[in-house]
Order: structure tokens, then sequence, then C-alpha cells
């Protein structure tokens, strides 16, 4: 999933990152198998952002302290919203109660529609 014309690593707040000084080392060095971060001064810094792989979120969810940000994440997600309006989402009839998928604005399963319609 490369993207070699997109910059793509995270970032770590000083103020929130205290170095998983619970733990042996910080959580984010020993989960990332592409080394992207290390200890220094007793806190973990992004020391190789060119190993980290596009698209990769997943150190951010292990962060005890929530100090692991994507600004890039932020952007593209914020983007796909935008476009996103006529994908499939889930739905629950309000009459049967039952769980459907669909890409229009409607509250009624096909079946619950059709009976409301005779």
């Amino acid at each position: 999933m490369a993207r070699p014309d997109t910059i793509w690593y995270p970032m770590i707040l000083p103020e929130r990152c205290d170095g998983c000084n619970r733990f042996r080392t910080p959580k984010c060095v020993d989960y990332c198998p592409h080394s992207v971060f290390e200890l220094r001064d007793g806190k973990a810094v992004v020391s190789n952002p060119q190993n980290c792989v596009y698209g990769c979120v997943a150190c951010e969810s292990v962060c005890p302290r929530k100090a692991i940000v994507f600004p890039q994440y932020r952007a593209i997600t914020s983007t796909i919203k935008c476009r996103d309006k006529d994908l499939l989402h889930k739905v629950k009839c309000r009459i049967c109660g039952k769980v459907f998928w669909t890409n229009r604005d409607v509250n009624l399963c096909f079946e619950c529609e059709e009976e409301s319609k005779a």
C-alpha cells in the first residue's frame, strides 16, 4: 500500500507522551514492526518516519496516553465523508425491526414498504 507521492507518518504529542513509564519500554516502540519509533530522553519519538506504511494507524490505538496522531489521516477521512453519500448504510426497519443495508434514505425494509403501499 505504498504511496511514494504522499507523506504519511505519525506524530507524537510531547505533552501527552510519558514514555509509557508504567511499562518496560514504550508500547509504540515494541509494537511497530517497521522501527518508526525509538526511545529518547525517556519519551518515544518518531525516528524513522519514512518506514511508516501508508495508511497504517495501528500504533495510534496502542498508546495508553493517546499521544500518537496522524494529521494526514484526519484530512483523508474528512475528504472521504464528503464523497460517501451514495454508499450503503445499515438501517433498522421501524415496523418489523429487520436490519438491512440500503443506499436510500428510508427506515422501512422492502417487505414492509410493499405492505404499506397495499
